[in-house]
């Protein structure tokens, strides 16, 4: 779990078969997954799947530069079998006719507006060369794209098998989240004049992600201020989360042997409630080797009736603390209050002021938990030293 600042980057190992899911910022994949990568390419090693969780800053800049950066079909600097990434390439579009001149200038101005930069007060020059769309670099480069061009969505269902006994489940988003997000795309450039019909280019491409990875989060509720010595309940303080970018996430369970851990993205709670329960009776919670928190452990995302259906002895938490002051601890103190057969650990990439309050909080079951920083460290799913 890479120090992402507010966002996610993970590389898994599953017995020699290697996932990497997000890539936090540009200066995320500089500084910390580059050398791992070119550590694993020496030693024959290679990417076997790349997901791109859902088009946000703190998901997709690292992807945009790894990708930028990973050479062409003859000399790659890592071999990459397969990318998971849904853009609007992914969605079926209507037939129609090409864009106006006035619609490509509108198009041409939002990507000129480029990415948005990482949160750093100094300017970023990996993050402005970023200047073309993850969808353009996976068709300039010829990466295999959704099992194919890119032009199938990754969506709830699917069924992916990887070398190793690996497997994977996505379930989530819907499509029809997908088309929500098309939907709030169009209406948006449309208030910029574009009256066009989005059919795919190169053009579209750039300036959907952009405009998506710039998208502030003005849909999702604002967070009840906490007092320092509150003692509210996940219960009394959560509200779902309503934004269409985060509801678009790729949401799976990744199955290696006899190990699965689910992955969450920024995904609503109440989604992953229903296809949990879906196919899993609600009496008991499905118990998973590791749980990756949605939403960087965001109140909005995480709701007593998720945690009802899934548990976990491990949790993983991604966030620095910068945006929205996640992980909000409510979310934390509802993981660990609750009974369990098993010792919870919580793992975290930085220190907040929610992981140094959860260390002096005592679980309200009595049951035990542990609170882990993992710099940059890998976090084992078999037998775990904990001290």
């Amino acid at each position: 779990m890479y120090p992402a600042k507010n966002g996610d980057a993970f590389l898994v190992d599953a017995g020699g078969t290697y996932l990497l899911i997000d890539a936090g910022f540009a200066t995320t994949y500089q500084d910390f997954i580059a050398a791992d990568l070119a550590q694993l390419a020496k030693r024959g090693a290679r990417l076997n799947l790349v997901v791109c969780t859902h088009i946000d800053a703190d998901h997709i800049g690292g992807l945009l530069e790894f990708f930028s950066q990973n050479g062409t079909p003859a000399k790659r600097g890592i071999e990459v079998d397969a990318v998971w990434h849904n853009s609007l390439r992914s969605l079926p579009a209507p037939t129609a006719g090409p864009d106006s001149i006035y619609d490509g200038v509108v198009l041409e101005a939002i990507r000129r507006r480029g990415f948005p930069r990482p949160p750093t007060s100094s300017p970023n020059p990996i993050s402005a060369r970023q200047g073309s769309s993850l969808a353009s670099l996976l068709r300039q480069h010829s990466y295999t794209w959704n099992s194919g061009n890119g032009s199938k969505c990754i969506s709830e269902g699917y069924m992916h098998t990887l070398p190793g006994d690996v497997s994977l489940h996505v379930i989530g988003p819907t499509t029809a989240r997908l088309e929500d997000l098309r939907s709030l795309w169009l209406s948006e450039v449309k208030k910029l004049g574009y009256k066009g019909s989005s059919q795919p280019s190169d053009l579209i491409d750039d300036a959907y992600e952009m405009w998506c990875a710039s998208m502030p989060d003005r849909s999702n509720p604002q967070a009840t201020p906490i007092a320092a010595s509150g003692n509210l309940r996940l219960a009394e303080v959560y509200t779902p989360d309503t934004s269409i970018p985060n509801g678009s996430s790729i949401t799976f369970i990744v199955s290696a042997g006899n190990k699965r851990v689910l992955f969450l993205g920024d995904a609503w709670a109440e989604d992953v409630v229903a296809k949990l329960r879906s196919f899993h009776t609600p009496t008991t919670p499905l118990i998973f080797d590791a749980i990756k928190v949605s939403h960087h452990g965001s109140l909005h995302n995480t709701s007593v009736d998720l945690l009802s259906v899934a548990d976990s002895p491990r949790f993983l938490i991604s966030s620095d603390g910068t945006r929205h002051g996640h992980p909000d601890f409510e979310v934390l103190a509802e993981i660990v209050d609750r009974p369990a057969p098993f010792t919870r650990h919580l793992f975290f990439n930085y220190e907040t002021a929610a992981t140094k309050r959860l260390e002096l909080h005592t679980s309200r079951s009595g049951t035990a938990f542990s609170v882990h920083v993992a710099k940059n460290d890998w976090i084992q799913l078999g037998k775990v030293n904990n001290d």
